[in-house]
């Protein structure tokens, strides 16, 4: 879509909420030109848009400008700085309310890709989509689907259908989808040359919790791979506490990936800067150990906390006392930041 600025007729551009220079830390930097994308010198897309390119003076000052969100539904206190009362469409598959009333909203928790969504829209649209853009859209939707693997539970018939229609229309590469699907996980999954300070920015949600910017960080890597990396735990805390002052954050929770060493569990980690912050973490702590007893009902009709046995058994939080002086559990393996995030919310008031 930025490729339209080469034209008279702008409509819209694809705008990343990053620095450019911080897209080497996404694992998308390994795959870019595999999906036939016109690379820059530092892998990142060459025709995309980053947050720091942007001429801010000059949007401000178009009356016509408004905004769509997609894979989240909730503008950070920066977006909102330019485009307050603007947002025209949510398409996203996370748990949320709708916070814009006059925008068109469709959300799909149970979907594996957000991407399924922008291909609908699409296909419901005159313009013909491009093989550049079909391409990043299956690319995607295979690698959050995880290739419709039924062990992962990731992928749903609807996102199936959106990868379908692609194919159909020719817009998907013409090699063979398993090995695709390999290559894609292989360059995303490469973290091997980033820091421990750079794993935590790596896929990292900032959301408002008791009115404090809470950072929660998914990590490529387990608890014992990222201890390893940083030489001791309590590193992995003075990392976080000082990526919390450089980014303004109150506290840091961070979710480690499925762990041998804790049979198959993941890790979750709570790094606050303050009594206050800590307050919250001890009680997000306290309320997930409750779980599933005290699961809001929404949250148990949610799709996903029951395909990952969360509102059967709960998330199983479970201290980790040899990794201290950080504040860390084992919990459920099947959960992701998709359920932990809400239920941090809910409980948080």
């Amino acid at each position: 879509m930025a490729q339209l600025l080469d034209g008279p007729d702008v409509q819209a551009i694809a705008l990343a909420q990053i620095p450019r220079e911080e897209f080497r830390l996404r694992g998308a930097a390994g795959f870019s030109g595999q999906f036939g994308t016109e690379v820059a010198g530092d892998g990142s897309p060459a025709a995309l848009y980053f947050w720091d390119e942007v001429d801010w003076d000059a949007v401000d000052k178009s009356e016509s400008r408004s905004l769509v969100l997609t894979d989240h539904n909730k503008m950070t206190d920066q977006v909102a700085a330019h485009f307050a009362d603007r947002v025209k469409m949510v398409l996203d598959h996370h748990a949320g309310v709708s916070s814009y009333p006059e925008a068109v909203t469709v959300v799909d928790e149970s979907l594996g890709s957000a991407c399924t969504l922008v291909v609908e829209e699409y296909l419901r649209r005159p313009e013909k989509l491009s093989l550049e853009i079909g391409t990043l859209l299956a690319g995607v939707i295979r690698l959050d689907c995880r290739n419709f693997d039924p062990k992962e539970k990731k992928g749903t018939s609807r996102d199936s259908a959106a990868l379908e229609e692609l194919a159909r229309l020719d817009l998907v590469p013409s090699v063979e989808p398993n090995a695709w699907y390999r290559s894609l996980m292989e360059a995303r999954k490469d973290v091997s040359h980033l820091s421990v300070r750079e794993l935590m920015l790596l896929d990292t949600k900032v959301v408002t919790l008791r009115g404090m910017k809470v950072a929660v960080a998914s990590f490529f890597g387990t608890l014992t791979d990222v201890c390893s990396k940083a030489g001791k735990s309590d590193e992995i805390v003075a990392i976080a506490q000082a990526l919390a002052r450089n980014r303004g954050y109150e506290a840091v929770i961070l979710l480690f990936s499925k762990d041998k060493a804790l049979a198959q569990k993941r890790a979750l980690a709570f790094v606050p800067s303050s009594d206050a912050a800590a307050d919250l973490c001890a009680t997000i702590v306290s309320q997930m150990r409750e779980t599933p007893g005290n699961l809001p009902d929404d949250l148990k009709e949610n799709p996903l906390y029951q395909t990952q046995g969360l509102v059967e058994v709960g998330f199983e939080l479970e201290p980790l006392k040899e990794f201290q002086p950080l504040d860390v559990y084992s919990i459920r393996g099947e959960t992701s930041r998709k359920t932990v995030l809400p239920f941090a919310m809910a409980v948080a008031g």
